[in-house]
């Protein structure tokens, strides 16, 4: 009889993280990538108050854009692929895309936008901020607070108002009237 004998198993702990199953590749890249558990924080770190009202701004217009993203998804959803396309791609010239990648790419952006969004108004309201407590910001977190509500129901009015003042330039009496493409280029610049 042959014995054999064990080996001691040395024992380490770990960190538990509790990463949630994203599935699929690396081509769905608003989901790609781990983020860290906690933050290394030094608390000799001299945070620029200025930099809040930045970030502050980042967020907001990172709010508008979750709403115009998630209107324009919502609108694209609802069209039937066969109603305006025979083969299910649109575009042309090098920019031919399947409708069904399109939603996945629009759902992406609507997820990377809420993500950034919310990492940044977590940043803007974490204890280490507290130096820079400005009005104007208090009024862009204000603002930001009424957006993540309803993103896409702020952009949908926002939209409506455009879509109103387009319409009230282009129907107005002929001795009144400019071009579309002229109203238009003036309503783009307005945006700007």
């Amino acid at each position: 009889m042959t014995y054999i004998k064990k080996k001691n198993m040395e024992r380490i702990a770990g960190e538990v993280r509790f990463i949630k199953d994203q599935g699929g590749n690396s081509t769905e890249w608003a989901w790609g990538g781990y983020s860290p558990s906690e933050r290394m924080m030094d608390k000799s770190h001299a945070f620029n108050p200025k930099c809040k009202k930045a970030l502050a701004k980042v967020m907001r217009s990172s709010l508008f854009a979750l709403g115009h993203a998630m209107s324009a998804y919502s609108r694209f959803s609802k069209i039937k692929s066969r109603d305006i396309s025979p083969d299910g791609r649109l575009g042309g010239r090098g920019y031919i895309q399947e409708i069904k990648t399109m939603r996945k790419q629009y759902m992406n952006v609507v997820e990377a936008l809420s993500s950034l969004s919310d990492t940044i108004y977590d940043e803007i309201n974490a204890d280490h901020w507290t130096i820079a407590r400005e009005k104007i910001i208090e009024e862009y977190m204000n603002e930001a607070q009424q957006i993540m509500e309803d993103p896409e129901e702020w952009a949908e009015e926002i939209e409506e108002k455009g879509e109103e003042k387009l319409e009230r330039q282009i129907y107005a009496p002929r001795s009144k009237q400019a071009s579309v493409s002229n109203i238009v280029s003036r309503y783009m610049m307005e945006k700007k």
